[in-house]
């Protein structure tokens, strides 16, 4: 099984609760450089993209999951230190997800609660109101 489809079978329990925005294969496939991984004896435990914004230096985390059996072990700790680990080296001096879900992981790792206005302009514009997701900024040292 290639990597986009250890992706999309990892975060697809998160997408069918409402945690996760669907993605398909093609999409993943088409960003998979975006993507850090967490694997132990050649399985995928933990994941997340981090895509670049275009405007300023901000990065957005997306599809951040840790599969059903490995939470609360340390791995979503060890996937943020590979997030920020490539935010530094695409010279990002933040980064951002939006949450509906694990807002007190957010805050624990350093996140601030940040507004709409404050997400790049472009991402303001495709934001989505009706899933009312909340705003999670880091900055990137």
């Amino acid at each position: 099984m290639n990597k986009a489809s250890q992706i999309l079978k990892l975060v697809q329990p998160f997408v069918d609760q409402g945690k996760i925005l669907p993605r398909t294969l093609i999409d993943i496939n088409k960003s998979i450089d975006d993507f850090v991984l967490i694997y132990k004896d050649n399985q995928l435990l933990a994941c997340a993209g981090l895509k670049n914004c275009q405007e300023g230096s901000i990065g957005e985390i997306y599809s951040l999951a840790v599969a059903q059996g490995f939470q609360n072990t340390g791995l979503s700790s060890q996937l943020l230190d590979k997030i920020v680990i490539k935010a530094k080296k695409e010279k990002f001096t933040k980064i951002f997800a939006l949450t509906k879900h694990g807002t007190n992981w957010f805050i624990k790792n350093g996140f601030a609660q940040m507004n709409i206005s404050d997400l790049p302009y472009k991402r303001q514009k495709h934001f989505n109101y009706d899933r009312n997701s909340l705003i999670f900024f880091k900055e990137v040292n």
